[in-house]
């Protein structure tokens, strides 16, 4: 591969890296967190089997899809609009206090902006992390709960709970911060200091 072909490989890569953590790396993790969770569903499983694979990565990939599309628009909807409520940055209350309708006014203006695509690109990217920290947090609670026994759930209970709540937090972090960032990209870098 010359230099030219590697370059666009990188390039080509880049673009599509908010989609691999949207669409497969929660997957990924979800059934890896299950794995650890419990083991017994995995005995039967065949690493030289590349049936067992292709099965494995299209649950992964629905998994994946499911629980992005409940965070996507039910646990991050949820803060967003928080983050709305509390003033942040972002779609900003209309006289009537309509959270959907200002929300609207706003994407679509979003959408109109004129913002290099790089930017765009960053924006949805630091989405999708925000989205893959939620995940983490999400389904290592679940699996912290329900477990098998002489699991690594079980025998760092304290450890990992201090990890999902940490997980969390950042996650909620970033959210504000993209959401800043988002908000000074549409409206021209303008916005309160």
């Amino acid at each position: 591969m010359d230099e030219k072909e590697t370059a666009g490989l990188v390039e080509e890569i880049g673009k599509n890296l908010g989609a691999f953590f949207r669409h497969l790396l929660p997957g990924v993790f979800i059934l890896g967190a299950a794995y650890l969770a419990h083991p017994l569903w995995f005995q039967r499983f065949n690493t030289y089997s590349w049936e067992h694979i292709v099965l494995v990565a299209i649950i992964a990939l629905a998994a994946g899809n499911i629980w992005f599309s409940i965070n996507r628009y039910g646990v991050h909807q949820l803060i967003d609009y928080l983050l709305y409520l509390l003033d942040c940055e972002g779609p900003t209350k209309s006289a009537l206090w309509r959270y959907g309708h200002d929300l609207g006014h706003y994407v679509t203006k979003a959408l109109k902006a004129d913002m290099p695509a790089i930017v765009r690109q960053h924006i949805a990217f630091r989405a999708s992390s925000v989205l893959l920290l939620y995940t983490v947090a999400e389904a290592s609670l679940l699996f912290w709960l329900w477990h098998d026994p002489d699991t690594i759930f079980e025998r760092y209970p304290i450890r990992i709970g201090i990890g999902i709540v940490v997980t969390f937090m950042i996650g909620v972090w970033q959210n504000v911060i993209t959401r800043q960032i988002d908000y000074r990209a549409t409206t021209g870098g303008r916005g309160s200091s």
